[in-house]
């Protein structure tokens, strides 16, 4: 049995998800939780285990609801320590939190005890995975509840318009809309096939670009393409790269682009501000004179922020492919070189962070006519989110022909390049600004009664002026579930109820009732945080529940207490 006590409890202030052990396999169980918990805090507060029940602590309780009946299976020997802890590791959450980008969020969530919700349910199952299903790929998460909620997917959200969301995902429909700006733009053009190449080879200047037009997370770019042969080479490995999955065939395109010359740069701009300013550096490697080119890519990929399995990882790993074998040709180089001691060797041409390039903070140093420039655009796709990159000289200058100019846009940036860069001033701080912009209109107010009313509480605090006449309430009352006091037809468990009511944005309140505190310790008052606490004066004599929850209200996780 998996039992989930919501929110603020008699037993602690965070969630509490219960799981019944059948075994005495209770090592390997504790192993994989102690491995999730090294990841972020985000995934456990604490855990208690014994040989009959596993108590885990936490605001992620999907994950934990989720990964129980692997978790017995394990516990049982059912199934082994591996496949449990790749299936909840590389499936639950991997596939349902992503990236640090997300974790970022989810932490200023934490901290500011705002409702943390599974915008979508699923019911992944190891045995599915066996069986060749997959229907783990959910990262929709809901912020906040009722009126002024939104929902996520990493730094995306549903403040992005839907034509914001368009334009990113195509760079010739962002570089149409750039010019039709009149912002800064390199010369560009589609090209139609590889053999277009040479008519309009002479119209760009060079060395060019080739890349394709859809989002490939920097894979089929070439760059510093100044011969013909180069560039059918360099069309055939965007062709490779844009058809290595299923794409539409408007993300197939290829284009050609006139190199701008400078350093690469991504501008956050989060709510029409700009927030980071954060410079890409192309992967590189530091000779010490002892280890050739292979073995120091090998050392740089052991260290732990470029760790795949950790979703708190900041840094990608250095992977040798051909474009890399390529790039050392280019320099004379192989991977049996053995650089001199302090000798800097760039592995990469294209600073991408998926590719293995690290960051530098530059956000004190950009111009003010740059900020306009990215402010502009994002508030003229209407993106909440927005990353801009840029490819400058000299960030501090304007965008010139010969300064730089602007390269693309996303709505779905990996933020944590900008948040944690490897050299320079730390922003975790945009996090919590990201979740004060988006949840600015957040204003749903949560109530809960503990105890029974001759009037029904919504009538009650109506009469009290603690609810407005015109405001939309939604209500659980027992196993039933209210929206401004129509039933609505559902069979779904308690808990299911709450997380449901959590995600209706159409609701001013949220009222969740409790016959008496044996209900509360049953169920868990069900929010991180309460505006107000009603209790029947009866059940306020009950002093170790009070002193209880008298904690949560010295701590900030109550507002108010008022006796009915």
């Amino acid at each position: 049995m998996i039992k989930t006590v919501q929110g603020l409890n008699l037993e602690s202030e965070f969630t509490t998800v219960k799981i019944d052990l059948e075994g005495p396999n209770i090592g390997d169980v504790s192993k994989i939780l102690d491995k999730v918990a090294s990841f972020h805090p985000i995934f456990i507060h604490s855990y208690e285990i014994s040989p009959t029940l596993l108590t885990i602590r936490s605001k992620l309780p999907f994950l934990w609801r989720e990964s129980g009946e692997t978790l017995n299976n394990l516990s049982k020997s059912s199934t082994n320590f591996k496949d449990a802890s790749s299936f909840i590791i590389n499936t639950l959450i991997n596939k349902r939190i992503k990236s640090m980008s997300t974790i970022s969020l989810l932490h200023s969530c934490m901290n500011k005890n705002i409702e943390i919700t599974t915008s979508i349910l699923e019911y992944p199952r190891l045995e599915d995975r066996d069986q060749g299903f997959d229907n783990s790929f959910n990262r929709y998460l809901t912020l906040g509840c009722g009126r002024g909620s939104h929902i996520t997917g990493s730094a995306s959200s549903t403040k992005d318009t839907h034509m914001a969301q368009k334009f990113q995902r195509d760079k010739w429909a962002t570089n149409i809309f750039i010019e039709r700006m009149q912002l800064p733009l390199p010369k560009w053009g589609v090209l139609p096939t590889k053999k277009s190449i040479e008519g309009m080879w002479d119209e760009f200047e060079k060395p060019v670009v080739i890349k394709p037009t859809g989002l490939t997370a920097g894979k089929g770019v070439s760059v510093g393409i100044d011969t013909i042969e180069k560039a059918k080479k360099a069309f055939d490995y965007a062709k490779e790269k844009v058809n290595d999955k299923n794409r539409n065939s408007w993300q197939k395109k290829i284009m050609i682009q006139e190199q701008v010359q400078g350093e690469d740069y991504r501008l956050l701009v989060i709510n029409g501000k700009l927030q980071v300013t954060t410079k890409r550096i192309p992967a590189f490697i530091v000779g010490n004179g002892k280890k050739n080119i292979d073995q120091l890519i090998n050392e740089e990929n052991k260290d732990p922020r470029r760790d795949l399995s950790n979703p708190a990882h900041i840094l990608k790993p250095i992977n040798i492919d051909k474009p890399l074998l390529n790039y050392l040709k280019e320099q004379n180089l192989s991977l049996d070189y053995v650089p001199q001691k302090d000798e800097k060797i760039q592995v990469r041409k294209v600073a991408s962070m998926s590719q293995g390039g690290i960051t530098q903070d530059f956000t004190e140093e950009v111009s003010k006519e740059i900020q306009i420039i990215v402010e502009s655009i994002a508030h003229s796709v209407h993106a909440f989110t927005l990353g801009v990159d840029v490819m400058c000289k000299d960030i501090s200058k304007p965008l010139t022909k010969d300064n730089g100019a602007i390269l693309e846009i996303n709505t779905m940036p990996e933020t944590y390049l900008n948040l944690y860069p490897v050299l320079g001033t730390q922003r975790a701080s945009v996090a919590d600004t990201y979740i004060d912009e988006l949840l600015a209109q957040n204003k749903c107010k949560r109530f809960v009664l503990v105890g029974q009313t001759k009037d029904d509480l919504p009538t009650l605090l109506r009469k009290k002026k603690d609810i407005k006449q015109q405001q939309n309430v939604g209500e659980i009352v027992g196993e039933k579930y209210y929206i401004n006091g129509m039933e609505m037809d559902s069979q779904a468990h308690r808990w299911q109820h709450v997380e449901a009511i959590k995600c209706n944005a159409s609701l001013d309140v949220i009222l969740l009732h409790f016959r008496d505190w044996n209900e509360v310790k049953e169920y868990g008052l069900g929010f991180d945080y309460i505006d107000t606490l009603y209790i029947t004066k009866e059940l306020s004599k009950e002093k170790e529940q009070m002193k209880v929850v008298k904690r949560y209200k010295r701590k900030g996780l109550i507002d108010k207490i008022k006796t009915i």
